[in-house]
C-alpha cells in the first residue's frame, strides 16, 4: 500500500464536478453553499487526509478548450492518475455521446500506456423530485451500454448522486476509496460481532472525519428509503457534534409512520483523526434503548483500540515504503 494517491475528478462542462467537491468538503446547507460557483479553469488542486494516507484530488475544467489541451498533452495531465471519478449530469442527454467521447479518450490513453486505473461514474443530478421519473432510469441503461466495451478492461462503478442527498456522494467517494484500499476486515468483523451481540440494531455505521465510510451495517431487507433517512440522520447528528464540541449525542425520530428509532453518535480521536461511529435501534421500549446504550458504550474502548491498530500498522507500511 503507498501513501499517497492521486484522483482526477472529470467529466464535461456543467456536469457538476465542483458541486460535487463542495458537497465532500462542506456536507451540510450544500444547496446553499453551491450558489454562484463558477466554472473551473484549468485544473484544481486540493487534498484531502484519509487515515495515514494523503489524497490528492485534481479538479479537471470541463470547457472544451481545456479538454481538448488535457487530450493533446495525455502524459502532461493525465499521467500518475489512481482513480478517476468520472461526473455525467443524468439530465442532460443532449450531450452522452459528447461526454462518452471524452470519457473514452481518457480511457484510450489509459489502455495504451497500460495504466490500470478504477472509475467511479458519478450519474450526477439525479434529484429526488426526478428519481421516478424512468427517462432518468433509461439514462442511466444508456451509459452502461455506451461504456460496456470497456468494463473487461476496466474496473468500472456507478453511483447515482445528488447535492439534495449529500449521503449519496459521500457513498459514491467512499466506493470509489475503496477501490483504492482494502476493505479493513477488523472494523467489519468487530461491527458483525457487536451487532450479534445486540438487539434491535437497525444500522451500525463507522465513517472517518471526511465522510469516507470504513464499515457499515443496516439491517437485512431494511427498504432504502429508511437507509437513507438513517444516512440523513448521521449527517444532521454529526453537525450537532461539530457544532456544539461534543463527543456523544443521542436522538429520536421516526423513520415511518410505525417505526420509531433512538440513535447514539460518538466521536473518537485517534492520532490526530477523528472517527465516528453511529447506532440505530428501533425503539421498543425506553428501558431495551438503555441497556442497548449502555452496553454500545462499554465497547468504544474496544473499537478506538482498532482504529488506533489499523492506523499504527498503515502507518508502519508507509514508512516501510516510503523510507525518509
Amino acid at each position: 500500500m503507498v501513501s499517497n494517491k492521486k484522483i482526477a475528478i472529470m467529466g464535461i462542462d456543467n456536469a457538476g464536478k465542483t458541486s460535487i467537491l463542495t458537497a465532500m468538503k462542506k456536507r451540510f446547507n450544500i444547496p446553499k453553499e453551491i450558489k454562484g460557483l463558477k466554472p473551473t479553469k484549468q485544473i484544481e488542486r486540493s487534498s484531502v487526509r484519509f487515515m495515514d494516507h494523503v489524497i490528492y484530488q485534481s479538479d479537471y475544467g470541463g470547457q472544451k478548450r481545456y479538454r481538448d489541451e488535457y487530450l493533446s498533452q495525455t502524459h502532461k495531465y493525465l499521467a500518475g492518475i489512481d482513480l478517476l471519478f468520472y461526473v455525467i449530469d443524468i439530465q442532460d442527454s443532449l450531450r452522452f455521446d459528447e461526454t462518452e467521447l471524452y470519457l473514452n479518450r481518457i480511457l484510450e490513453y489509459f489502455e495504451e500506456v497500460e495504466f490500470d486505473v478504477p472509475v467511479m461514474i458519478f450519474f450526477h443530478k439525479f434529484d429526488p423530485r426526478l428519481r421516478d421519473d424512468p427517462t432518468l432510469q433509461k439514462n442511466a441503461k444508456k451509459i452502461k451500454k455506451l461504456l460496456r466495451p470497456w468494463q473487461p478492461k476496466f474496473k468500472i462503478e456507478f453511483s447515482e448522486t445528488t447535492i439534495y442527498e449529500t449521503h449519496s456522494i459521500i457513498n459514491a467517494f467512499s466506493k470509489g476509496i475503496s477501490m483504492l484500499y482494502t476493505k479493513h476486515e477488523a472494523i467489519y468483523r468487530f461491527i458483525l460481532d457487536l451487532v450479534e451481540k445486540m438487539e434491535n440494531v437497525l444500522s451500525l455505521l463507522i465513517f472517518e472525519q471526511n465522510g469516507i465510510e470504513l464499515g457499515s451495517y443496516f439491517m437485512e431487507h431494511l427498504p432504502l428509503k429508511m437507509r437513507k433517512k438513517i444516512l440523513t440522520l448521521y449527517e444532521i447528528a454529526q453537525q450537532r457534534i461539530l457544532e456544539q464540541n461534543r463527543e456523544t449525542y443521542e436522538f429520536s425520530d421516526r423513520l415511518d409512520a410505525f417505526t420509531k428509532i433512538s440513535g447514539v453518535i460518538q466521536s473518537f480521536e485517534i492520532e490526530g483523526l477523528v472517527f465516528f461511529i453511529l447506532l440505530v435501534l428501533e425503539e421498543h421500549s425506553e428501558e431495551v434503548v438503555i441497556d442497548q446504550f449502555n452496553f454500545f458504550e462499554q465497547s468504544y474502548t474496544e473499537i478506538y483500540e482498532i482504529l488506533r491498530t489499523l492506523l499504527l500498522d498503515e502507518k508502519d507500511k508507509s514508512e516501510a515504503l516510503n523510507p525518509p
